[in-house]
């Protein structure tokens, strides 16, 4: 039963997929740039229609609304990689660039993750008092009403770094797919992409924690 499911799950992805504007050929051929907006629209397709159907009750429905909105994503992704592959006279050059600009992404999303990740446990203990003190109350509700302030601009920027990272992880890992198609898993950019993904996932992991745990902090300043 599941697996007859999932056939028709991935059946509904497919079809999103293929309808995606953009995704077709004229005359039997297309621009690097044409190939690279229809190969971010389609694995977005893939992914979304299938997040899609794991969080929707009607599988095949999800499927097609994720597909249909994944599509879009990744074909805009697509679109930006392609723009910034045309600055490059040969693939090497574009490549040499993305691996730096995911590095150097990577350094400043860590260097604020950790500074955030440091404020937490500062703003958890502060927080927790204050909340006591009111509760009790030590303190006035305009102290609390600061406090929370301060809470909501630092989840605004967790929340940024996070969104950040996540549409740097989908443009990295979309260029990494197309260079471990075009030449091979053994190769050094190709490897050095890989790498690349790797780190923006553990970046993002945090950064996702950092989310959760100043919104837990935020929620619990009730007034």
């Amino acid at each position: 039963m599941f697996i007859h499911q999932a056939g028709k799950c991935l059946l509904a992805v497919i079809v999103a997929g293929s309808l995606l504007p953009g995704c077709a050929t004229t005359g039997g051929a297309t621009s690097d740039q044409q190939q690279t907006v229809a190969e971010g629209a389609v694995v977005g397709a893939v992914l979304g229609g299938l997040l899609g159907a794991a969080v929707s009750d009607n599988k095949g429905r999800g499927a097609l609304v994720g597909a249909a909105a994944g599509g879009l994503i990744g074909a805009g992704i697509g679109s930006s990689i392609a723009e910034r592959k045309a600055q490059y006279a040969n693939e090497e050059d574009f490549l040499i660039a993305e691996i730096q600009r995911n590095q150097e992404f990577i350094e400043e999303a860590d260097a604020q993750n950790r500074q955030l990740y440091q404020e937490i446990a500062r703003l958890d203990r502060e927080s927790q008092r204050l909340a006591r003190d009111y509760r009790a109350g030590r303190a006035s509700r305009d102290a609390m009403t600061r406090q929370k302030a301060g809470l909501e601009q630092r989840l605004a920027k967790a929340k940024q770094v996070n969104s950040l990272t996540e549409k740097q992880l989908a443009d990295a890992n979309q260029v990494y797919q197309e260079s471990r198609q075009k030449r091979g898993p053994q190769d050094k950019y190709t490897q050095q992409l890989e790498s690349n993904v790797l780190k923006l996932k553990e970046t993002r992991q945090q950064s996702d924690q950092n989310v959760v745990s100043l919104q837990r902090v935020y929620d619990s300043m009730s007034i």
